[in-house]
C-alpha cells in the first residue's frame, strides 16, 4: 500500500519525480480553461481537459468558476483578481503539504490570509500612468505542524520558491491575446 503523509501520496509524487528526471517530455504540462460571457462583466470558465505526462486527460468531473466586478457587475461571483490570489494560496499551500510529506512531517494545519492593492483608475482608464495590476501582494500563513519555527519557515520558503503561480506573479511571463479566426 503507497504510504501518504497529510494526504500526500509520497509514493506517487517520488515516482513521478523520478519519470520527469528520466524524461523531461513527460514533465510538458498543458492547462486550460473554456470561458464564456455571462452578462455585464460576469463569465464563467469551465475546467475540465488537461495534458501532461505525455497524454491528454480528463478531471473526474468538470470544474465551473463564475467571475464578475463588485462595483460593475451581477454579483455572479469573486473578481478575477480573488481567482488570482486563491491560486496564488491554494499553489504555496499545496508546496507547504509536500514539503512537509516528503520531511515525514505530520500536519494539523495550515491557514493563509492572501491580499493585494490595487488602484482601479488603471483598469478603467482613468489615468493611464497607473499600473493595471496589483501593486503588492501579500500571503501570510499559520501553520500548526510537528516540526519547529525553523522548519515551517523553511517549507513556506520552499512552497514559495516552486510555485507555479508565485513565480508568474513575481516574473514576467508572455501573453498572447487574439481573435479566433
Amino acid at each position: 500500500m503507497a504510504e501518504e503523509i497529510n494526504g500526500v501520496p509520497c509514493d506517487k509524487m517520488f515516482g513521478a519525480i523520478a519519470k520527469f528526471r528520466e524524461n523531461s517530455d513527460l514533465a510538458q504540462f498543458r492547462f486550460s480553461a473554456k470561458n464564456e460571457w455571462i452578462e455585464g462583466t460576469a463569465s464563467q470558465s469551465r475546467v475540465h481537459e488537461w495534458y501532461g505526462i505525455g497524454a491528454d486527460h480528463t478531471y473526474a468531473e468538470e470544474f465551473s468558476y463564475k467571475a464578475d466586478h463588485p462595483t460593475l457587475g451581477h454579483g455572479h461571483g469573486p473578481t478575477p483578481q480573488e481567482y488570482v490570489l486563491h491560486a496564488l494560496a491554494a499553489c504555496i499551500t499545496a508546496g507547504v503539504a509536500t514539503g512537509a510529506a516528503a520531511r515525514n512531517i505530520t500536519l494539523h494545519r495550515v491557514s493563509s490570509t492572501v491580499s493585494a492593492d490595487i488602484d482601479v483608475r488603471g483598469v478603467l482608464g482613468v489615468d493611464p500612468d497607473v499600473r493595471k495590476g496589483f501593486s503588492g501582494v501579500t500571503i501570510e500563513f499559520d501553520i500548526d505542524a510537528d516540526c519547529d519555527e525553523a522548519q515551517k519557515d523553511m517549507l513556506m520558503a520552499g512552497a514559495a520558491k516552486y510555485s507555479a503561480v508565485f513565480d508568474m506573479l513575481a516574473n514576467p511571463t508572455e501573453v498572447t491575446v487574439s481573435r479566433k479566426s
